[in-house]
C-alpha cells in the first residue's frame, strides 16, 4: 500500500470528521447528565408520592413541596365549568380527560382531573352524560400545569376543549381564583368501571434518554471509522499498478 499522501482535500476532511465526532460525543454526555438529571428527580417524586397524604383546608399559598404528593381537599364541584384536555389515549384508545374545578369553601378553585373518557376523534364528548362525581372529597396527586403563557380568552366564551392546559389563560376563563397546580384524582373501589376513569400516578421512567445518548456515540463512531475507512480505500486504490 501506497504512504497517505497529505492532501487539501484529506486534512479537510479529517478536520470535518473529527469536528462532527466531538459534536456527536458532546450530545451523547449531554443527553447523560439528562439522564442522571430524570433520575435524581424521579428518586425526589417517588420519595414524596410516598409520602403521607396532605389534606388542603385552603388553597395553599406555597405548592413548592406540595407537587406530586398525595392530597385530599372537600369542596364543591362546578360542573357546569367542566373542560376537557384532546388527545388523550389509554390502552390504544383514543379519548379524552375531564377536568372540573373544585370550590373551595374560601371562594378560591382547585382544578381535578376526574379521569379518562373515550372519544372516537379525542377531542369531544357529552359532558352532561357523563354521571356526576360520587363524593365532593378527592384524593389525588397534586401535579403542575405544563404551560403559563400569556393566552388571552374571551371571558364570554367559555372553551371547553383544550389542546394544552395553559394556566394563564385558564385563569382568565374562571371567574374565581385557580390554583396553581391542579389534583389527579386517584382511583377508588367505588368508582371502578365509572366514567370518567382515574387514572394511575404518573410513570417514573428513564425517558429516551440512553437512546438518544447511544446514537449519539454511534454517529461519532461513524463519522471516524468512514472517514479512516475512505481515506484508507483510496490509498489502496493509488498503489495499484
Amino acid at each position: 500500500m501506497a504512504p497517505l499522501s497529505i492532501t487539501r482535500a484529506g486534512v479537510a476532511g479529517t478536520v470535518l470528521a473529527l469536528v462532527v465526532a466531538l459534536v456527536c460525543v458532546r450530545l451523547g454526555i449531554w443527553q447523560l447528565d439528562r439522564l442522571e438529571q430524570r433520575r435524581q428527580s424521579n428518586a425526589a417524586i417517588a420519595e414524596r408520592l410516598s409520602g403521607a397524604t396532605v389534606t388542603l383546608r385552603d388553597m395553599p399559598q406555597d405548592t413548592v413541596g406540595l407537587l406530586y404528593r398525595t392530597v385530599e381537599v372537600e369542596g364543591r364541584y362546578d360542573i357546569a365549568r367542566s373542560i376537557v384536555l384532546r388527545g388523550r389515549a389509554h390502552e390504544g384508545m383514543p379519548g379524552v380527560h375531564v377536568f372540573t374545578p373544585l370550590r373551595l369553601p374560601n371562594g378560591s378553585a382547585i382544578l381535578v382531573n376526574r379521569g379518562w373518557v373515550p372519544s372516537p376523534d379525542a377531542a369531544t364528548i357529552d359532558l352532561d352524560a357523563l354521571p356526576p362525581p360520587a363524593s365532593d372529597r378527592v384524593r389525588g396527586i397534586a401535579l403542575p400545569f405544563h404551560a403559563d403563557g400569556v393566552a388571552v380568552v374571551d371571558r364570554n366564551d367559555f372553551r371547553v376543549t383544550w389542546t394544552i392546559l395553559d394556566l394563564a389563560a385558564l385563569r382568565q376563563q374562571f371567574p374565581y381564583p385557580l390554583a396553581s397546580f391542579f389534583v389527579q384524582a386517584l382511583p377508588t373501589d367505588a368508582g371502578a368501571g365509572t366514567l370518567p376513569r382515574p387514572l394511575p400516578p404518573p410513570e417514573l421512567d428513564d425517558g429516551p434518554h440512553l437512546g438518544y445518548a447511544i446514537q449519539w456515540f454511534a454517529f461519532a463512531t461513524i463519522a471516524v471509522v468512514g472517514w479512516a475507512s475512505l481515506v484508507l480505500r483510496r490509498s489502496a486504490q493509488r498503489s495499484r499498478p
